[in-house]
């Protein structure tokens, strides 16, 4: 329809054209501001005139019609277009009903006309106003532009693109976005929206803006084409997000992760090597001391150094998995886990005057659900029933029992036991975390390790004496018997 299009509309143009009724929009002054092609079909059918290039205001022209019913409507529409009533009027022209829709936008009045036969009471009118009140009061910012303009300019803009932005819309209308880039600007995420617009595909990427005043922030942008019903690209919508927080929180994270793997690399070297050193030459001391006081204090230092050593081991892991993102958990022996960490503990403390003992029930051979840090987890409970056992002959019970989804191993100990009121703070779980009475590291990094792979790990008392250790693991095969 001449005339009818020569203004962007506050829908998308695939969207009025879609629309399955005739759709006419009127600015203040009388003038026809947007219609669609079934308004033609549906104006001719009922006698309302159809414009005429140069002619007088289309309002005016459907005043002047002869039929009453045309002559009503306009003057239906005149009154909502003077007046600041927003509710909806019903129309019948020719028994057709029309639905005539006033509302402001920006400051300026319009008034909306459908066709709605068949449709019940003004559904298609309250659905376009929710839409437009949706994009208008999103959270996030949205844009649309028109790509058959000459370099792609905004044509609608929300309050929140201006909130995020400092640019009032009538600096933004008009204008390609680029207008929000500045010297700090990297040209990968840009070069790969323009990328995406030429290919008229969606793109979401993470850009360095300025705002009016020139403040940087970090924008997460999504550009998404939106085509009409032949599959052609009309329009581009854009969601901005002001993501400045999240990022200086990203990047504050990877320079934890920094620090912790230099940590990692001078405990698990550095000190690592020193203990096995003082460990090595302890242990060929050991057979030149005969005095008993000697050889007690000999043990003394010996067993500070191992533990010194597996404490290092701990660190090391705690900064690995607090470096990392959200570990993958794999399928992971069981049995093989338990033999390695059980002859790792009889060969490090094999310097022990008084006997150790592991004993070792009959352990399924089955997966869990966990990562290759498992053997940390078993290795920091069975260092831990070692030493802070106050026993002469210390002995250790491994065993393993089945349930439907789930397995518990439990170590249990002939030490000195550990009271009630401390049996969450040895895993490190009181208010002040690892500074609370309790164990050590190991059992933190325990703690934490279990509940990653979605276990549990908690302690109970054994009889006579001593403590039990008890770690459920996720079966890796789904809980099969």
């Amino acid at each position: 329809m001449t005339g009818s299009r020569n203004r962007e509309p506050f829908l998308p143009r695939a969207v009025v054209d879609a629309l399955p009724c005739g759709f006419a929009t009127f600015s203040a002054d009388g003038s026809l501001y947007d219609s669609n092609e079934a308004w033609e079909n549906a104006a001719i059918d009922s006698g309302i005139p159809v414009p005429e290039p140069g002619g007088a205001p289309y309002l005016d022209s459907i005043g002047d019609a002869a039929d009453p019913d045309v002559r009503s409507l306009a003057d239906r529409i005149d009154d909502l277009l003077g007046s600041d009533d927003d509710r909806d009027v019903r129309v019948e022209v020719d028994a057709v009903p029309f639905a005539v829709v006033p509302f402001t936008h920006d400051g300026a009045r319009y008034v909306t006309v459908l066709e709605s036969a068949g449709q019940s009471e003004s559904r298609v009118a309250v659905d376009l106003r929710l839409k437009q009140r949706a994009m208008d009061e999103a959270p996030v910012g949205i844009t649309i532009s028109n790509p058959r303009l000459p370099d792609n300019p905004v044509i609608y803009a929300n309050a929140a693109f201006e909130r995020i932005t400092g640019y009032p819309l009538d600096e933004v209308l008009g204008r390609n976005c680029r207008f929000l880039q500045g010297e700090g600007t990297d040209e990968a995420p840009v070069a790969e929206m323009r990328a995406a617009v030429d290919e008229r595909r969606s793109v979401t990427v993470v850009v360095r803006n300025y705002t009016r005043s020139g403040e940087p922030f970090w924008n997460e942008v999504t550009v998404s084409p939106l085509n009409d019903g032949d599959g052609n690209t009309t329009h581009f919508v854009g969601f901005q997000k002001d993501v400045t927080d999240r990022v200086a929180a990203e990047r504050e994270l990877e320079r934890e992760r920094d620090r912790l793997a230099v940590l990692n690399q001078i405990v698990r070297h550095d000190i690592r090597n020193d203990m096995s050193v003082a460990l090595g030459w302890g242990e060929i001391l050991g057979s030149h001391v005969d005095d008993g006081e000697a050889e007690d204090a000999l043990e003394r230092v010996l067993n500070a150094a191992t533990h010194t050593k597996n404490l290092t081991g701990a660190v090391g892991d705690l900064a690995e998995i607090l470096g990392a993102d959200d570990p993958e958990l794999t399928e992971v022996s069981l049995r093989d886990t338990i033999d390695s960490e059980v002859t790792r503990v009889r060969s490090n403390f094999d310097y022990r005057a008084g006997p150790l003992t592991v004993d070792v029930g009959d352990v399924p051979d089955v997966d869990v659900e966990a990562t290759a840090l498992l053997s940390s987890v078993l290795g920091n409970v069975l260092d831990n029933a070692v030493f802070h056992n106050d026993s002469d002959d210390v002995h250790i019970d491994v065993s393993v029992e089945e349930r439907p989804e789930t397995v518990v191993v439990r170590i249990a100990d002939n030490g000195p036991g550990i009271p009630d009121d401390r049996k969450r703070d040895v895993f490190g779980r009181g208010e002040k975390g690892l500074e609370s009475a309790g164990s050590g590291l190991g059992l933190y990094l325990a703690d934490n390790l279990v509940e990653t792979y979605g276990g549990s790990i908690w302690v109970v008392d054994n009889e006579p004496t001593g403590a039990v250790f008890c770690i459920e693991l996720r079966r890796a095969d789904g809980g099969a018997a």
